[in-house]
C-alpha cells in the first residue's frame, strides 16, 4: 500500500507540472525484463487428507531468461485534452519456482495431526512451479511529464518520465508435486492483482524510442493441487527494458 500511495503522489506531481502543448497519441511498448519474487508463506490445503498447513517464508527463483523469457506488451492512448493522462491495456509474463531444497518451518495440521517443525520443503512439497507463467493482464492509468519538447519533431517531448498503476487478472499455468503426487494446472485465472510502475522514455526518432521501467506487482494466487489447493502471496520487483512506438 505504501508503494501504491507513493505512485499516486508522484502521479499528482507530474499532473501538476506545467508542460508545453502536446497532441493526442496512440503508442505501443514491447519489452523484456527480469523479475525478483519476494519470499512468501505457502499454504497447502488438502481436505481429503485432513491437512492444512503453512510453509513459512518460502523463497522463489524467477528464471527470467529461460524459455519462455520474461516479456510484455502494452498498447495505449494519451488524451488530446489531457496530454499527461493516458490509459493502456498491458499483458506481461514472468515465472515463479519455489526453492524446495531449503529448510522452512511447517505449522498447521498434516494428516489430522498438529505440526510445528523445521524441515526441507521437499520433504512434503517436491515441486511448486508457476512455470508457464504468472501472466498479468491489466488496465493501466498512466501519468507522464514530457520534457525537451520540440513541436516539430517531438511534440510530446523527447524525454518522458511517467508513473502508473494497473489492476487486472492473473492467469497462471502451474506444475506441482506434493507428497509425491504430481499435478499440472492448465491456464486459468489464479487471482486478481495490481501493478505500480515508474519509468522514463527517450525518443530516438519521432516514432521510435527506448525506455526503462521499474514495476512492483502484488497478487494472491490460488493454485490447484491433485487434491485440494495451495495459496501464495505473490510480491515481485521487476526491471524492464523495451522499445516504444508512438503514433498519431
Amino acid at each position: 500500500m505504501r508503494r501504491l500511495g507513493l505512485t499516486f503522489l508522484l502521479g499528482a506531481w507530474l499532473w501538476a507540472t506545467p508542460i508545453q502543448p502536446s497532441h493526442a497519441e496512440w503508442f505501443m511498448d514491447f519489452y523484456l525484463g527480469k523479475s525478483f519474487p519476494l519470499n512468501s508463506d505457502l499454504t497447502i490445503n488438502q481436505p481429503a487428507n485432513n491437512s492444512r498447513f503453512t510453509i513459512e517464508d518460502v523463497s522463489f527463483d524467477d528464471e527470467s531468461f529461460s524459455d519462455p523469457p520474461y516479456y510484455g506488451l502494452r498498447a495505449g492512448y494519451f488524451f488530446e485534452r489531457y496530454p499527461s493522462l493516458g490509459i493502456a491495456l498491458e499483458a506481461f509474463h514472468f515465472k515463479m519456482f519455489a526453492e524446495t531444497s531449503k529448510s522452512k518451518r511447517f505449522t498447521g495440521t498434516q494428516g489430522g495431526a498438529a505440526i510445528n517443525v523445521l524441515q526441507p520443503v521437499n520433504a512434503v512439497v517436491q515441486a511448486f512451479e508457476i512455470s508457464h507463467g504468472v501472466n498479468y493482464v491489466t488496465v493501466d492509468a498512466i501519468f507522464r511529464n514530457p520534457m525537451f519538447v520540440d513541436q516539430e519533431r517531438f511534440p510530446r517531448g523527447r524525454v518522458q518520465a511517467y508513473v502508473g498503476v494497473g489492476p487486472g487478472v492473473v492467469i497462471i499455468h502451474s506444475h506441482n508435486r506434493v507428497e509425491g503426487v504430481s499435478h499440472e494446472q492448465d491456464y486459468s485465472v489464479g487471482g486478481f492483482g495490481v501493478q505500480t510502475f515508474a519509468g522514463a522514455k527517450v525518443l530516438l526518432f519521432k516514432h521510435f524510442g527506448v525506455f526503462a521501467e521499474y514495476k512492483f506487482t502484488h497478487s494472491r494466487l490460488k493454485v490447484d493441487l491433485s487434491t485440494g489447493d495451495a495459496t501464495v502471496n505473490e510480491n515481485t520487483h521487476h526491471v524492464i527494458f523495451g522499445l516504444t512506438v508512438p503514433f498519431r
